[in-house]
């Protein structure tokens, strides 16, 4: 089995199901990234978050937006049910020390606009698993640390959210990839503290230029904790940068990603 890559996407508006961009083409390719085609993929989405872990094998999408044209809500996604993976899965998050009950709870847009893009009509299961955001950054490095060993099973975790994402300071007059400049300062920082590995930082966005207004809550930043923990003492590897409405950052990254923008 191929060790796969640990990758946090931001899954933008879910406008971007039907549209053609620089992110959706960047969404297309990644299945052309990876060593192999993953045993499963397991989605952590800014959008569930619970008191204690949960988990879903779900194969129904839920279309948790409003106010959005008519066609998106009549989207759906072929996903594939594996019923002796997810009780391995199951098995083996214990097994990792991830205590987390099963639901019933459709995947929702965070996963399924992202992935959709990438597998039209997967060949393997998709799971996700629950954000438990009043646990706070440091509990989200560490789960990333336990569901590191997944990688060799051949599982593809995919964190998935938005750095800088603040919807009350978009500017809908900005260009595309066109950065207002705190957002832009922000995203410096943390590219920074990327490239140079410093945890604590991250684990304290507030801390960072103009953070308050770059993360106005955790609720999506916290994927990045998790796919950073995974990575343990290597480095994440910038893989996509772009701007939506001038504070809305479109920036990924990854490890262990055989390709590289």
């Amino acid at each position: 089995m191929r060790t796969m890559p640990a990758i946090f996407l931001a899954h933008a508006a879910p406008t971007f199901a039907v549209e053609s961009n620089a992110t959706t083409d960047f969404w297309a390719a990644l299945p052309g990234w990876l060593p192999a085609v993953p045993k499963a993929v397991l989605c952590l989405s800014g959008h569930w978050e619970t008191t204690q872990p949960e988990w879903s094998s779900s194969t129904a999408i839920q279309h948790d937006f409003y106010g959005f044209p008519d066609h998106l809500y009549r989207l759906g996604w072929p996903l594939l049910q594996d019923r002796k993976l997810s009780s391995w899965l199951e098995q083996r998050l214990v097994a990792l020390g991830v205590e987390a009950s099963e639901s019933a709870r459709p995947l929702d847009h965070g996963v399924w606009v992202p992935l959709r893009a990438a597998w039209p009509e997967p060949t393997f299961p998709v799971f996700q698993l629950s954000l438990c955001t009043g646990c706070g950054p440091v509990w989200h490095v560490e789960l990333g640390r336990k569901l590191a060993p997944l990688r060799d099973d051949g599982v593809l975790v995919v964190g998935s959210g938005g750095i800088s994402h603040n919807l009350g300071r978009i500017d809908w007059r900005a260009r595309e990839n066109e950065a207002t400049p705190w957002a832009a300062a922000f995203m410096d920082a943390v590219d920074d503290a990327i490239a140079k590995g410093d945890t604590e930082a991250l684990c304290n966005p507030w801390q960072l230029p103009h953070g308050r207004e770059a993360v106005p809550t955790l609720d999506h930043y916290l994927p990045l904790l998790v796919i950073l923990g995974m990575a343990g003492e290597a480095r994440l590897q910038r893989l996509h940068t772009g701007w939506g409405f001038g504070s809305l950052a479109m920036h990924s990254y990854g490890l262990g990603v055989e390709a590289a923008v």
